[in-house]
């Protein structure tokens, strides 16, 4: 997948996700999200932008305002919001992950 076309589904998926009353398919959503930005290291540093970097970010905040606010709501059962507090940490580290990636990929001047 191309990196506009991978940032896109992104996008979309962080956006269902904000809008996703059912447990099952938020996290069926979110799932996607972590999974998606966890194989961007994986691609060609050429292709992701300084752009692309920064909308990345954007939708990594939205996404976790929208399980923040999925565990404050507290419709779920506590091990549900324990489980997804986790997901927060994983979803972090994967991005952590990313921008480690992205520094290193950038050309020096």
């Amino acid at each position: 997948m191309t990196t506009p076309s991978l940032l896109s589904a992104i996008d979309t998926t962080v956006q269902e996700l904000r809008l996703e009353q059912e447990r099952d398919a938020f996290i069926h959503k979110l799932a996607a999200i972590v999974s998606a930005i966890g194989t961007i290291p994986d691609s060609l540093p050429s292709r992701f932008t300084p752009d692309d970097m920064a909308r990345l970010r954007a939708l990594a905040d939205e996404t976790v305002e929208a399980i923040e606010r999925r565990i404050d709501t507290g419709r779920d059962e506590e091990a549900a919001r324990q489980r997804l507090a986790g997901t927060v940490y994983e979803f972090l580290k994967r991005m952590e992950a990313v921008e480690l990636w992205f520094r290193r990929s950038e050309p020096r001047t």
